[in-house]
């Protein structure tokens, strides 16, 4: 599983600063060269679990740090995130906060959102 439990490396309940979401970019970078399951890519999960709030300044920084990971290895194709157990509900400003990354958010089923790439209607 293709797993990041942010509770386990970060202690703080709250998650507002830049800082605290690039300690986060050693985990990511494990997680996205581990290999793939045989039968597909697996998107990478970040579980908030135990955390009880997100300021959009630390999902901005999670998103650069994940785009900066993942477009070395894929050229931003096919990029793919599932946000876990987050810690507030999906606003316009956490939507806001993908746009500017070239990616849409949905919230899923289960609570989880699923940042990926905006489709590009050019292409």
């Amino acid at each position: 599983m293709r797993t990041i439990r942010v509770n386990d490396i970060l202690k703080d309940r709250i998650l507002v600063s830049r800082e605290s979401a690039r300690l986060l970019e050693d985990a990511l970078k494990k997680t996205i060269l581990c290999p793939a399951l045989p039968g597909g890519e697996t998107p990478v999960t970040v579980d908030f679990e135990g955390v009880e709030g997100m300021a959009p300044s630390f999902l901005d920084e999670l998103l650069s740090a994940f785009e900066s990971l993942v477009g070395k290895e894929t050229n931003g194709q096919g990029r793919c995130l599932i946000v876990a157990n987050p810690p507030t509900r999906l606003s316009l400003k956490f939507e806001a906060i993908a746009r500017g990354h070239g990616m849409s958010v949905t919230a899923l089923p289960d609570g989880s959102w699923r940042l990926q790439d905006t489709p590009n209607p050019g292409a």
